[in-house]
């Protein structure tokens, strides 16, 4: 009966681990045959405000990991349910805008300078949870003066959490660069090299998928 036992953990720990295992593998098989779809940055939360990313480009039918390696998240993990919480949001993204304080490095994907007048707005419900450029707005916006952000915010790139802009349900969530803190205030945070690799080969067929 013991044997019995025994044999029935080992082959329930051994299925578990297969499934965390293989949980980016049902984005990658799901978006294998979507033409809309050609990369893919893959996070997988680990524990605390640790994760880990994997970046893909589709390639002759097939996915090419590019790169991989440990990033931040929120301080308070993952399951963002309001603005403040330093929770990172759970899910798959889209990508409609890159930005950066250092020049474009030649990305695809619409390119924001971050100059003295762009700021990531939290204080206006009519531009709550957009890039906005305060001299064409005429709004004096308090949120994210994002030039002020270094090396955070060197190259980034937005994901469509809450497109409704609801006000505060959260903004301003981004992949970004690594700063100073190993954890983030509800974003994604890389290495700079790997921030500017996933950049370099974007455009508007990434995905971002949270998990």
């Amino acid at each position: 009966m013991k044997k019995v036992v025994f044999a029935s953990i080992i082959l329930i720990s051994t299925l578990l681990c297969g499934c965390k295992q293989n949980r980016g593998q049902v984005y990658l098989d799901k978006y294998l045959h979507n033409d809309s779809v050609a990369q893919l940055l893959l996070v997988e939360y680990l524990s605390g405000s640790d994760a880990v990313a994997g970046f893909y480009i589709k390639e002759d039918g097939k996915w090419l990991l590019l790169e991989e390696g440990p990033v931040f998240v929120g301080k308070n993990g993952l399951g963002k349910e309001k603005e403040g919480d330093m929770k990172t949001p759970i899910g798959e993204f889209t990508v409609a805008t890159a930005f950066g304080i250092l020049p474009n490095p030649g990305t695809a994907l619409p390119y924001i300078d971050a100059t003295p007048s762009i700021y990531g707005c939290d204080d206006d419900p009519r531009y709550y949870n957009t890039i906005i450029d305060t001299a064409v707005v005429h709004h004096e916006c308090h949120g994210e003066h994002l030039m002020d952000y270094v090396p955070h915010y060197h190259y980034g790139m937005t994901i469509s959490y809450n497109e409704e802009q609801v006000m505060g349900l959260g903004s301003c969530i981004f992949v970004h660069c690594k700063g100073p803190n190993p954890y983030t205030a509800g974003c994604v945070a890389l290495d700079e090299s790997f921030m500017r690799t996933v950049l370099v080969h974007a455009d508007s067929r990434i995905r971002v998928c949270i998990y």
